[in-house]
């Protein structure tokens, strides 16, 4: 089986090369394959993450729950607690609705202001929706929505219990936790977040979110490997080079 398969790769290796695409086959396997090897190792430790650090009643925030993959782990292993998963994109809200009748769902963003947002809705691959359009203009089927935006800290009030928190919202983590400083400065819960160039679109520098999850927040930030806490460099250098983009703050 494995000497087929590689001989396959070879002959797509080699249909490439005569096609003209090899300067792009070697851009695939720079950037495209090693992220989502990243992205393989980061959702098995978050699973085991998942599963040691929370109790029956734990109360947990899915922020981008898209299609519910964590917010699954999250009822099994919290089972009795007070979940809430925001959504904006509608048909995901809608399947969330089917798939998890015991979880709060709200259809809507959250961010450091409330109100009423344009939304690129990247139909070709809704993963990488946000309130700005981070893929470059034709490269993919982007439809503009609106949708309501929330701010946690005037939604939620600051003695609600909150253990955990997960945000995977495409380069606008800093304006969800700005928005819920109040209430994360009262729980100091767990802190699971993407933060990657993406975050460039909204101007959020490395510096930004350090001084926020460290300073502010009091939350000690480390990658998905366990490795840290990391210092103001060591993120800022992170993030300069794209190796990491998921992290995990706690106190």
């Amino acid at each position: 089986m494995q000497e087929q398969m590689n001989k396959q790769l070879g002959q797509l290796r080699q249909t490439a090369v005569e096609l003209g695409l090899g300067p792009a086959l070697k851009l695939v396997r720079r950037t495209v394959l090693p992220s989502a090897r990243r992205n393989a190792v980061d959702d098995r430790h978050l699973a085991l993450l998942l599963s040691f650090v929370l109790q029956e009643d734990s109360n947990c925030i899915d922020v981008g729950a898209h299609r519910g993959d964590v917010l699954k782990s999250i009822v099994l292993h919290a089972p009795r607690g007070e979940h809430i998963g925001y959504e904006p994109l509608p048909h995901l809200f809608e399947y969330l609705c089917l798939e998890f009748p015991t979880v709060t769902l709200k259809q809507a963003a959250l961010a450091e202001k409330a109100g009423v947002s344009p939304f690129a809705y990247v139909r070709s691959r809704p993963a990488y929706s946000g309130l700005l359009q981070r893929t470059p203009d034709g490269a993919e089927e982007v439809e503009q929505i609106e949708v309501v935006v929330e701010v946690l800290d005037e939604t939620l009030p600051p003695d609600h219990r909150l253990d955990l928190i997960k945000i995977d919202v495409e380069g606008a983590e800093y304006g969800v936790l700005k928005g819920g400083e109040k209430l994360l400065s009262a729980n100091r819960p767990y802190v699971i977040f993407e933060f990657g160039a993406a975050a460039r679109k909204y101007g959020t520098t490395a510096e930004d979110m350090y001084r926020l999850v460290d300073g502010d927040l009091g939350l000690r930030i480390f990658d998905m490997d366990g490795t840290g806490p990391y210092t103001l460099g060591t993120f800022r250098k992170t993030f300069d080079n794209g190796n990491r983009f998921n992290f995990v703050a706690h106190a």
